[in-house]
Parts: structure tokens; C-alpha cells; sequence
């Protein structure tokens, strides 16, 4: 049995017993074309390096691969001979179905028989799908930090662990759902140390170092919008106190000289009183983080902006999603167009960059009103705009609306046929290679993102992407771009 390694917790003490090793994996996901590898950035899996550092709180000797930026190259097989280990668990979510799939027949053509544990957004919005097909013998529902210890205690007795399902005779059970962690400062950091921390990068025009990671504030997202999975987490809210994330950040600067980060979170702003007391503890503290979150365009307000841009931040990702009224109303996105141009304006002024994403394709969506939303992210004028194709997550409120099927051979533009679809995966591939063009292609903002280079690796990767789009290539598919 392999040594654990040694522990990094401040202010946890770590229980030493001997307990079987454990695997965890991140199956990850690669995009298929060539600008949306150069546009993506890589986070550490902070929900899988959570339940990690729980395991090792209590023996377990913990181990961790993330093939989002690993290569498969005999990896998984060299770690599971070399580790030999009692449990293996997966992060799901539904895009990397396939690679699970593949990655659980390697394990057990290797005559590896260790449990497998599924968890993450598709395993908890479809359980019988990993237990059925062989692929998990437990799937831990919601929040794992508790359950996830409670399945490796008791195995293979596991009836009474709350917050899971498995196979009983045939049949799905799930035990009744886990309360949700209320106090998140009980919890330990993410086990970072289990995984290279050097491979996690911003995308180009994002960091402003080389050194950036993701922390956590809260979980749960109060609003009401029909494409988002909250399987996991909910409307219901759970924080964690400014001084929990200042000892975190200061933990980060010193134990792998991190200077940047993202928060990892739906919203920054969701509840104002607490962000601004963390943002004057920022402030106060000085730290010399420079750092991007998220936050929807109708809750940019000036005074709280401007405290973020002196606690380090330089940029907001908005989902604005669409360009038509009509279409905003049908995901019950809650906002007005002229909030998002409101909201610009408001970071412009506050001298924070804004990067919006838009879907396109909902069901019931027109090819005009495709082109409304492209015109829409024009006239917006955000720094940085990102199009992606709706797709019909498992457990979201959209897909059960409608009834929409999701592809569990999942690539970027692939989705099966509905008839509330108005256009093909082929028009679809057309219409977001046309969304990139018309937006990055305008002379000015070309100038201007290129004036906004720090690193000289990326003028290369930026100028491969621009070539990319001048061929009509964002999709890297088959599909002819729309005129």
C-alpha cells in the first residue's frame, strides 16, 4: 500500500490509521477544435480535491488523476498497479460520459475489482445510468464530502448511508438526500497537493500571471434559469466567512506562490453584505491578487465594482445567453437587454473587463434570431464574448420542459434530433463559427485584444486562433459556415 502524502491542512489534524488506498479521477473533457482549446482555461477539480482531503483527514491514503490536462498515455493503468487501489471514484458531468465509459473497461480489463464511486452534476441527475451500465457500484448524490466517507467505512454494509444510490437485486435504490453543509469553513482547503498544480492555466487574454488556481466563496444559485443543472447544490445558499478565504489565499501565495485566481462560483455578488466585507478584508490585506469571477449583468453596481477593482479584480464573466427578449424570457433568464449594455458600461467605467457568453440554439430558437443575439453581443461591445450551442444538460429544467434527448456519445456539436430544434447540428456548427467571426473579426477589437497581450506564448496562440476563425474554422467540423 502506497504512503499518503503528508498533509497541508492549516488547522486540521490528520487521522493516522491504515486504510485502503483511493483513486480519483477527473475523466475531463477535450474540446474538439482548435480556438476553443487555445480559448479554455483549466481550473483544479476543487469538488473532487474536496472529498479528497476529507478521505485524508481520515487515513485514507488519497491519490489523483485529472485527465483534463494529463495526457492519456498509460496513465490510468500505471496508477492503478501501482496504487492497487480498494476504491476508485469518478467526477461526472455529462460531456465526459464516453471517457468514464472507457476508462472503467481499461480498469477492469486489467482485472482490477476495486468499488467504483460516481459523483459530480450527471451522476446525480441520472444515477441508474452509472449503476446500470456497470459503470459505478455507489453514486454519491449532491455534496460528497461526508457521504463519500461514510460508502468507504461501511463497505460493502452501505444501506444506511444517506445521500447515495446503488443496485439492490436489480433495482435502483436511492437513500434519502443529505442535508446540505451549512458551515463550509468546517471544511478542509481542496487537496491541491495530490495533483501538478503547474499544469492549471488561464486562457490567453484571461491571466494576468502564470501562477492562478480557482477557490470557492458559496454554493446553491437562488434564480430561476432553465438550462442550468443544480442537481448538486440548489436554489438554497451556503457560505464561507471572509476570513476563511483571506487564510486560504494567503495559504496559496505561500505554499505554490499562486498571484492569481477565479472564483469558482455561479455569482460574486449573490449576497452583497458578504462580498463586501470580503472585498475590505481584500483590500486591507493587500495581498497582491490580481483575480475574475462571475456575476450577472443586473447586479453590477457601481460602488461594489469599484471595491473590486482595488481588491484586484480585473474581469467579469456575465452570462447574458441571448439577444432576443423573446428567448431570454423562454430560459426565465430574469434580465432586459438594456441591463446587459447597462452593464458594460458600469464596468467600463469602473475599469473591469467584461466577457459575456451567449448560447445559441434553445428549443424554439430561429436562425434570426441566432443573428439577433450575434448582433446583440456587437452592439453590447463587451471585451470578450464567448458562443457556445445549447445543450440539454441531464437534470436541467429545459430538458424535462421539452423532453429533450441528451447524447451520451456527447461531442461539442453533436445533440440528437427534437423537433423543437430549428436547425440541424451541421447549421448549428455554421452559425457559432459565424458568431466568432463577426465579433472578433472587427478590425478595433482585433487591435484592442492584441494590445491586451502580456505573455509572449500567447501572441502565438491568439494569432493560430485568428487564422482559425478567417477559415471559417471555431467548430473544427464538418459543417459549412453560415453566410
Amino acid at each position: 500500500m502506497a504512503a499518503a502524502p503528508a498533509p497541508v491542512y492549516d488547522g486540521f489534524e490528520r487521522v493516522a490509521v491504515s486504510k485502503p488506498d483511493v483513486l480519483f479521477i477527473e475523466p475531463g473533457y477535450i474540446p474538439d477544435s482548435l480556438i476553443e482549446r487555445i480559448a479554455t482555461s483549466t481550473m483544479p477539480p476543487l469538488g473532487l480535491l474536496q472529498v479528497a482531503a476529507m478521505l485524508e483527514l481520515d487515513g485514507y491514503p488519497v491519490h489523483a488523476l485529472d485527465f483534463s490536462v494529463m495526457p492519456m498515455d498509460g496513465r490510468l493503468q500505471r496508477a492503478v498497479h501501482r496504487y492497487d487501489p480498494a476504491f476508485i471514484g469518478f467526477s461526472c458531468t455529462a460531456p465526459c460520459l464516453p471517457n468514464v465509459q472507457q476508462m472503467v473497461r481499461e480498469i477492469r480489463d486489467m482485472g482490477c475489482d476495486a468499488v467504483l464511486l460516481c459523483g459530480g452534476y450527471d451522476a446525480t441527475a441520472r444515477p441508474e445510468v452509472y449503476l446500470r451500465r456497470g459503470l459505478a457500484d455507489v453514486v454519491v448524490l449532491g455534496e460528497g464530502e461526508f457521504s463519500t466517507g461514510e460508502v468507504l467505512a461501511a463497505w460493502p454494509n452501505i444501506e444506511d448511508v444517506p445521500g447515495i444510490a446503488f443496485l439492490r437485486d436489480g433495482e435502483v435504490v436511492s437513500n434519502p438526500q443529505r442535508q446540505r453543509n451549512k458551515s463550509l469553513d468546517e471544511l478542509p482547503y481542496p487537496a491541491r497537493h495530490l495533483l501538478p498544480m503547474d499544469l492549471y492555466r488561464l486562457a490567453p487574454g484571461y491571466r494576468q500571471s502564470p501562477k492562478s488556481t480557482s477557490v470557492f466563496f458559496h454554493r446553491g444559485c437562488p434564480h430561476q434559469c432553465t438550462f442550468c443543472d443544480r442537481t448538486i447544490f440548489g436554489q438554497k445558499m451556503s457560505f464561507r466567512s471572509a476570513d476563511s478565504i483571506i487564510a486560504e489565499l494567503k495559504f496559496l501565495s505561500e505554499t505554490y506562490g499562486t498571484t492569481e485566481f477565479r472564483f469558482h462560483d455561479d455569482r460574486f455578488l449573490v449576497h452583497p453584505r458578504r462580498a463586501e466585507e470580503l472585498l475590505d478584508k481584500m483590500i486591507e490585506q493587500d495581498l497582491g491578487f490580481t483575480w475574475l469571477c462571475a456575476e450577472r449583468v443586473d447586479r453590477l453596481d457601481p460602488r461594489l465594482l469599484a471595491k473590486m477593482k482595488r481588491a484586484g479584480c480585473y474581469r467579469i464573466e456575465s452570462g447574458v445567453e441571448a439577444g432576443s427578449q423573446r428567448v431570454l424570457d423562454l430560459i426565465r433568464k430574469g434580465i432586459k437587454k438594456e441591463q446587459a449594455i447597462e452593464a458594460f458600461h458600469r464596468a467600463q467605467d469602473a475599469g473591469i473587463s467584461l466577457l459575456s457568453n451567449f448560447i445559441l440554439g434553445f428549443p424554439t430558437e430561429t436562425r434570426a434570431e441566432m443573428e439577433e443575439t450575434i448582433d446583440f453581443a456587437i452592439e453590447m461591445r463587451p471585451d470578450y464574448a464567448a458562443f457556445f450551442m445549447f445543450q440539454p444538460y441531464p437534470g436541467s429544467n429545459i430538458a424535462t420542459e421539452f423532453d429533450l434527448p441528451w447524447d451520451d456519445d456527447h461531442r461539442r456539436f453533436s445533440r440528437l434530433p427534437h423537433e423543437s430544434y430549428t436547425l440541424s447540428n451541421a447549421e448549428m456548427e455554421g452559425v457559432i463559427d459565424l458568431a466568432y467571426r463577426k465579433f472578433y473579426l472587427h478590425p478595433m477589437r482585433a487591435w484592442r485584444l492584441a494590445r491586451q497581450v502580456d505573455h509572449p506564448e500567447d501572441i502565438l496562440t491568439m494569432g493560430m486562433a485568428a487564422v482559425s476563425m478567417m477559415r471559417g474554422g471555431f467548430a473544427g467540423g464538418t459543417g459549412a459556415p453560415a453566410a
